[in-house]
């Protein structure tokens, strides 16, 4: 196994395979640390953030997320994430969903949580991180993720597990 890069928070390692038909393949793995999202939902709205992300080149509307520290719990990460980067904090978390993010090159491992009725706090956004906190109404947010408006997949997700479980 090689390492080809090591950065602040990926790693990339290159290494060979026999698959289980006994075929050989190189592989291209992405490391990535575990990572939460909370979808905070407060009286008949839903916190989305928009973030500048500059990766992508522009702004993306998201839910708050992040990595998840060194031996911290995914519970108290997204705790953690939705006060930094949002201003709420959570009375409680549900989690809605977890698994893997894309399998095919990545390592990544997501944890989708739901903080309803968050109390209001000042967030204490990272210098690198240029965010718009909006609450968007629900009926709003249904139709920004039907539209294509909100094209992050965690988001998606949450949303989607959302409206599902409210329609029960």
């Amino acid at each position: 196994m090689t390492r080809v890069y090591e950065g602040r928070r990926v790693k990339v390692e290159v290494f060979s395979l026999v698959l289980p038909n006994g075929r050989s393949m190189k592989v291209e793995r992405v490391l990535f640390p575990h990572v939460v999202s909370v979808l905070p939902v407060v009286g008949g709205s839903v916190v989305l953030l928009r973030q500048f992300r500059p990766t992508l080149g522009g702004y993306h509307l998201e839910i708050p997320s992040g990595v998840v520290e060194e031996g911290e719990a995914p519970e108290a990460a997204a705790a953690r994430e939705l006060e930094e980067e949002a201003g709420f904090k959570a009375t409680r978390l549900k989690l809605l969903f977890e698994g893997v993010v894309s399998p095919g090159y990545s390592t990544e491992y997501s944890y989708i949580f739901l903080a309803e009725d968050p109390e209001r706090t000042q967030p204490r956004q990272e210098d690198y991180e240029v965010i718009e906190t909006l609450e968007i109404p629900l009926s709003e947010a249904f139709e920004m993720l039907r539209s294509g408006r909100i094209r992050d997949m965690r988001t998606a997700l949450a949303l989607s597990l959302y409206f599902v479980e409210r329609q029960r």
